[in-house]
């Protein structure tokens, strides 16, 4: 099967299987261009301790979307940058364009598709891509460039700045139904190129990998009310595919691809049922990934676990109480091959009431339980982990306004804690934070102006050591010139506490303005400067800031 004749058969589908309603092009727009281009520079700038952050120097980024006669849309996007450093060209470049007709969609470029959670999902290619969705028939594929190689380079060193092969790939999707009722076939297929790399590794561990991925994904409508969703895959990944092939395979494996000594073959999958009734609804979730299952279609994937959850939510008195929340069992070492296993206990909860326009309050709680339990080995007593990390927070809200001034008061406590149940190492390990915040924000109606105040204390406990801060913050809005002109001035004063002792201060400011030129054309400029003074630790002063451009088309 040849990637060429996969994507020549997906377009003359696309152009046989619907002919243009030609009575209703006539009523369109011809041309219609919509878009924007946002370009700007940004600096950065710090004494006293090293660099925190990595700044672009400039950018230049955008979209726009052509649409003939109201049927065809040509959307397209780029980005173009330099980050601060000692290049002098620019180190981030993506073009990319995806026009779409009805059912028909194509992509060109730097362009992103997703087939499901475990086969290709959301992976940045450079290449060809097609979507066709006529009637109920479903068909995607690309092909392109996932990775470019990029060379050793001793000066950087081969920790920090990995060598790492080219690495291209292809894949389709066929199936049918529709996008709440469906069943679709997937196969992806990716591999590094051994001959992208030129100069030598000084580490022999890097070795071209090769993937390949069957998996399938569909929703069923089992009633108006409820739907059963379920996603799998099975993933043969080579570490190395110059490692020598395995012999005496069963044929049933090798129509799928040739294992060798470095290849190792995992399933993933999810099912579950979803529930929607006119006040509540319930979502429940079975998911077991195997260890190792690894796909590059992926950016990054967590595999050797093992999840059971159910999500409850509802709505009542007209929507004036809503809630959701979610439990769950969480396990590892699904083949008993680590020293220990994990079990986690997850769980949280939303609860938003309001009762009136003008009062409301917000609840939320969180949890996270891990118990170790024995593996490979058996645990001694002295490191096992077993710990809870529980939150709780609390939001009351008061907001009245009139036809001069609107008037808000928003006060929001927050307790974490982690308890660590092991005897052993609990007197190093626990720790609470609580934190507390309140703001109130003045409007005034006509006159485009805003005042608001607030102030913030954090407590922070952890062996034998108490952190305290507390401060307050005073901001300023104004608009000019009929809201084309926006300013915001806020300044931040806190101060610390180490064990009982007072040990400096951080105070900040910021300053903000947009101006917005003409209906198509705004500037901004944001800048923020901040000193922070300590007794134990080193005093240091960070600025940064940039000003941006923005052109709607």
């Amino acid at each position: 099967m040849k990637k060429p004749i996969l994507f020549g058969l997906a377009c003359l589908l696309a152009l046989l299987a619907h002919a243009q309603d030609l009575e209703s092009i006539q009523h369109e727009k011809p041309v219609r261009f919509t878009g924007a281009v946002n370009t700007g520079t940004s600096f950065y700038h710090i004494s006293g301790i090293p660099d925190r952050a990595a700044v672009p120097l400039w950018y230049l980024n955008g979209s726009a979307n052509l649409n003939l006669y109201g049927a065809l849309d040509l959307p397209f996007s780029f980005a173009i940058g330099k980050q601060s450093g000692g290049v002098s060209y620019p180190t981030f470049r993506q073009f990319g364009v995806s026009p779409k007709y009805k059912w028909l969609t194509l992509h060109g470029g730097y362009r992103n598709m997703t087939f499901s959670p475990y086969t290709l999902a959301g992976h940045t290619f450079l290449g060809a891509g097609i979507e066709l969705k006529p009637g109920k028939f479903r068909f995607a594929a690309m092909n392109g460039r996932l990775r470019k190689a990029r060379e050793y380079n001793p000066d950087e060193g081969f920790q920090y700045f990995p060598a790492v092969y080219k690495r291209t790939g292809w894949g389709m999707k066929i199936g049918v139904g529709t996008d709440n009722d469906h069943f679709d076939l997937i196969y992806f297929d990716a591999k590094d190129d051994p001959n992208s790399l030129q100069l030598p590794l000084p580490d022999s561990s890097l070795t071209p990998a090769a993937n390949r991925v069957i998996g399938f994904n569909f929703i069923s409508q089992i009633s108006s009310k409820i739907s059963w969703f379920a996603d799998g895959a099975v993933s043969a990944f080579t570490r190395n595919v110059n490692s020598y092939e395995v012999e005496d395979v069963r044929r049933d494996v090798t129509w799928f691809f040739k294992p060798k000594y470095s290849s190792r073959v995992n399933y993933a999958v999810k099912t579950g049922l979803d529930f929607r009734f006119k006040s509540w609804g319930l979502r429940t979730a079975f998911e077991r990934v195997m260890p190792e299952y690894e796909t590059m279609g992926a950016f990054f994937f967590s595999n050797d676990r093992q999840n059971l959850t159910i999500s409850p939510n509802f709505g009542l008195w007209k929507h004036k109480v809503i809630f959701n929340g979610t439990l769950g069992l969480q396990r590892d070492n699904l083949l008993g091959q680590r020293y220990a296993t994990n079990r986690r206990l997850i769980g949280n909860a939303n609860l938003s009431v309001n009762p009136s326009p003008h009062f409301g309050f917000d609840v939320n709680y969180t949890n996270l339980e891990i118990n170790q339990l024995d593996g490979r080995l058996e645990l001694s007593d002295t490191i096992r982990v077993a710990i809870v990390n529980s939150g709780f927070g609390l939001t009351p809200h008061w907001q009245w306004a009139d036809s001069t001034r609107a008037q808000a008061i928003v006060f929001s406590g927050n307790y974490q804690e982690v308890n660590d149940r092991n005897p052993f190492t609990r007197e190093f390990t626990n720790m609470d934070t609580w934190f507390f915040t309140s703001t109130y924000s003045l409007n005034f109606i006509q006159s485009n102006f805003g005042v608001n105040l607030g102030a913030n204390y954090t407590k922070i406990n952890i062996y034998q050591l108490q952190t305290d801060r507390y401060g307050g913050t005073l901001g300023v809005s104004k608009t000019f010139f009929e809201n084309k002109l926006n300013t915001s001035v806020s300044t931040t004063y806190n101060l610390t506490r180490i064990g009982g002792e007072a040990d400096g201060s951080v105070v900040a400011g910021s300053l903000n303005a947009s101006i917005a030129a003409t209906k198509k054309l705004s500037f901004g400029l944001t800048t923020s400067l901040t000193k922070n003074r300590s007794n134990l630790f080193d005093d240091y002063t960070e600025w940064i800031g940039g000003v941006n451009l923005n052109v709607r088309l």
